[in-house]
């Protein structure tokens, strides 16, 4: 059941929000039974049979949890239970040609929250969450499918708010509303210029070269990014805070910068549980040594390769393969790895910062486009095809159509849109209770007719809508 499906928007969403309202008459804890026996026919909807996978990953990584909390001077059980997870997810997608749905997903917020409770339970801060608010934490659909990856610490101290609020009903149907609109207006329609493209690559100009590898990375940033406004825009109605995932990553002036805003709850969750140990590790070893260890360290071949390279490369060599076990997301993973070891070093190197703006934002742009359409090729030599017709060696000549010349006109409004409108987590910003509204934002009768208008050209535009891009991983 999409968010974009009649279904979802007509049917399922209505009922569920009627019915969080009327738990609460039941107890305080009856909002809360709701949100999970929904959740649990939410996920049913998609295919029954996968309901038992994700009841065991719920219910084992609860009681690791409670275990990894009951002993927290015993590490060896949090790598056990990272393990277990690790090793269920890469034996889903090695062995099974269909994996279960948002399995990546649900399994790294369980392993975040495994994460949080263990440092909880050492500095003796807060109990193991209870039964339910893990379940409201893990499996909670909004964020089943496709994220964002959530921490324990963020999400759980909203849990207890469970009396309806229609102010938040307004901020969340609001920023659903936003990523319902990119989802069907933006990203879609780039798709059928995007998906044939990439499907016969040997007839493509350098202009329509260019046009599809420009459409795919627009396509890519408004359907996950649609998604996730969508599964934040959920949760809020249901009073849950759920984290801001993109920031306009493609305003990025470095790579740095641009994986700091591009998908920034998994991000976030890579750094912590990967990049982090691995750097650690390194350092503990120089000090050993009696090797710095500082920035007059990193500035050696030894220094820099053990505490910066090596966690680069195997975080996003590791990122890559996540998306599934193929040489083509492993070299965007190591192209990716690449691109931020040359921006490191140009720091340690060249630390002057600079003042120029657009060059450093275009070259990282392009550095984003070129492993993005090895991201997207369904090999590598469609991959390598593209990319040698966008630097020119197509010789199929440019023709331009009326619908060609329509599809790009396209392209410059998603570019548009992307470079110079605020993203969501801005504009929300300022809605927020006691926030600044420069945007005029209020309960009115002119803003009611701009967001009714704009729901409804959302729900025109829904029901026939793909699937969203990131479903398959």
């Amino acid at each position: 059941m999409l968010f974009t499906s009649y279904a979802f928007l007509c049917l399922f969403l209505p009922l569920t929000l009627l019915g969080f309202a009327s738990a609460r008459r039941f107890g305080p804890r009856a909002p809360t039974v709701w949100m999970v026996f929904v959740s649990v026919l939410f996920y049913a909807a998609w295919n029954p049979a996968w309901l038992p996978i994700l009841a065991v990953s719920v219910l084992g990584n609860f009681g690791l949890i409670h275990l990894c909390a009951r002993f927290p001077d015993r590490g060896w059980i949090v790598a056990v239970a990272i393990a277990a997870n690790l090793g269920a997810l890469v034996g889903f997608k090695l062995v099974s040609d269909v994996t279960p749905l948002g399995i990546s997903f649900f399994t790294f917020t369980q392993i975040a929250c495994l994460l949080d409770c263990r440092e909880d339970a050492v500095a003796g801060d807060r109990p193991p969450p209870g039964l339910l608010d893990y379940a409201i934490l893990s499996m909670f659909f909004p964020h089943l499918i496709a994220g964002p990856v959530l921490r324990a610490r963020e999400v759980l101290p909203t849990l207890s708010d469970t009396v309806f609020s229609s102010r938040n009903l307004a901020i969340g149907l609001f920023i659903f509303t936003i990523g319902l609109l990119k989802k069907t207006l933006v990203a879609d329609p780039l798709g059928a210029v995007v998906n044939p493209a990439f499907a016969d690559p040997d007839g493509l100009s350098t202009l329509a070269a260019w046009h599809a590898a420009l459409g795919w990375v627009m396509q890519l940033y408004f359907d996950f990014s649609g998604y996730s406004d969508m599964a934040i825009g959920l949760a809020r109605m249901f009073n849950l805070r759920y984290p801001a995932n993109f920031d306009s990553p493609y305003k990025a002036r470095c790579i740095i910068d641009y994986w700091q805003r591009w998908h920034m709850s998994l991000t976030r969750f890579l750094t912590a549980s990967i990049y982090t140990p691995i750097a650690m590790a390194a350092m503990r070893a120089r000090r050993t040594r009696g090797l710095p260890t500082n920035r007059r360290g990193q500035q050696t071949v030894a220094g820099f390769t053990m505490l910066l390279a090596v966690p680069i490369v195997a975080t996003m060599a590791l990122a890559g393969l996540w998306h599934g076990f193929t040489w083509n997301y492993l070299i965007f993973g190591l192209l990716h790895a690449g691109f931020l070891c040359v921006n490191h070093g140009w720091r340690l190197f060249r630390p002057v910062p600079t003042t120029a703006r657009l060059a450093p934002a275009a070259l990282t742009f392009l550095c984003i486009v070129a492993a993005a359409v090895i991201f997207r090729a369904p090999s590598l030599a469609v991959a390598g095809t593209i990319l040698g017709a966008m630097g020119g060696l197509s010789d199929v000549p440019i023709t331009m159509t009326s619908r060609a010349i329509a599809d790009i006109g396209w392209l410059g409004l998603a570019c548009a849109l992307a470079w110079g409108a605020p993203n969501t987590a801005r504009i929300v910003a300022q809605v927020e209770p006691g926030s600044a509204t420069a945007f005029g934002w209020r309960p009115s009768l002119p803003w009611a007719v701009a967001f009714g208008s704009a729901a409804t050209l959302g729900l025109l535009s829904a029901g026939s809508t793909r699937e969203f891009l990131y479903f398959q991983f």
